[in-house]
């Protein structure tokens, strides 16, 4: 799935760190009940599509974790490396919580990962880099979110799924195309596993584009990652998985900031969009630059409650998001 790109736009040829996301996980501060996240937290609230109050997500996580011998679990998707980049890939980032964990560090301290040059779960992909035993964890830190469900999901948002994230080293130079990440997690005793939330974009179950899948090393199998929803009777919806890419590009002397409590949606987008920013940016000196995968400006909007885009043609688009103070960017499909 390929739902945010940060890039650096070629102005200077220089090199410029920059981070690739797969999709954010942050709901806000208040639960759909109103029930507020702890002093310096954030919610990642399993979600309804806006407007329906009868269905909802019914999955936390996926299992994405080496429990024993007999249960191990890889979770993989994809990302896109633009035309006219090289990415020199340095390190990587995953997302995971063990209910119930009370510890003040994180309960993973392994991190097996490949990338593959196709996917992994059809017959002639190839991994690029790393492999599914090498232990290539770096560091760990709490992403100050919780991860809950929602009043559809029948229990009231608590404290017991503290979502970390896991740092991977990676030394790789990607040249343009679309690559799958695939990727393990294992805790200090392997005595209980961990689950890895799905992308979580407010009011939206899943998104067309979402391909994730997990990988049983056990049996060999690949099945797609799909939310079921409640109740029985709801539609399916495909999932994403959350990760992030860290690497130098040639390009420009401006640094890209990744945020993950910025998120677009709808996305893909027909006409209308909104963003949802942090407060600090909803300022009305924002300004949202529209870009091409070349690098050039071809539109500008005020900060607003929507933005139109309809008069743009069919593709994929860089939007560049400017408080006056801080650089974001994500992507834009238009369809």
């Amino acid at each position: 799935m390929k739902t945010k790109l940060l890039s650096a736009l070629a102005l200077l040829p220089v090199l410029a760190f920059a981070q690739y996301s797969n999709g954010g996980l942050s709901t806000g501060a208040t639960a759909s009940t109103g029930v507020a996240a702890p002093a310096g937290y954030e919610w990642s609230e399993v979600q309804r599509n806006t407007g329906n109050t009868t269905e909802s997500n019914t999955n936390a996580g996926y299992t994405s974790t080496y429990n024993s011998a007999t249960t191990s679990f890889f979770l993989a998707d994809d990302f896109v490396v633009p035309a006219g980049q090289s990415w020199q890939v340095t390190s990587v980032e995953v997302f995971a919580y063990q209910t119930g964990y009370v510890g003040s560090t994180a309960p993973f301290n392994t991190l097996r990962f490949s990338i593959y040059n196709s996917d992994p779960s059809v017959a002639g992909a190839t991994p690029v880099f790393g492999d599914d035993t090498t232990n290539r964890f770096a560091s760990s830190a709490n992403t100050m979110l919780y991860r809950i469900f929602n009043a559809q999901g029948g229990s009231a948002p608590g404290t017991t799924r503290t979502i970390w994230k896991m740092t991977g080293n990676a030394a790789v130079n990607l040249t343009p195309g679309t690559y799958w990440f695939k990727y393990q997690l294992q805790n200090a005793t392997t005595a209980s596993g961990g689950f890895s939330p799905g992308v979580t974009i407010p009011g939206t179950r899943g998104l067309p584009e979402f391909n994730g899948k997990q990988f049983n090393a056990i049996t060999g199998a690949w099945t797609d990652l799909i939310d079921d929803g409640i109740p029985d009777t709801a539609p399916d919806y495909p999932q994403a998985v959350p990760f992030i890419v860290n690497y130098s590009v040639l390009g420009t002397n401006e640094i890209l900031q990744y945020d993950n409590r910025v998120v677009v949606y709808p996305n893909p987008v027909a006409d209308v969009f909104h963003i949802q920013l942090p407060k600090e940016s909803q300022r009305t000196a924002t300004v949202v630059g529209v870009y091409d995968l070349s690098g050039k400006l071809v539109k500008t909007m005020k900060y607003a409650e929507s933005y139109h885009v309809g008069d743009l043609p069919k593709g994929t688009y860089l939007l560049k998001i400017d408080d006056g103070k801080n650089v974001k960017t994500t992507k834009l499909v238009k369809k």
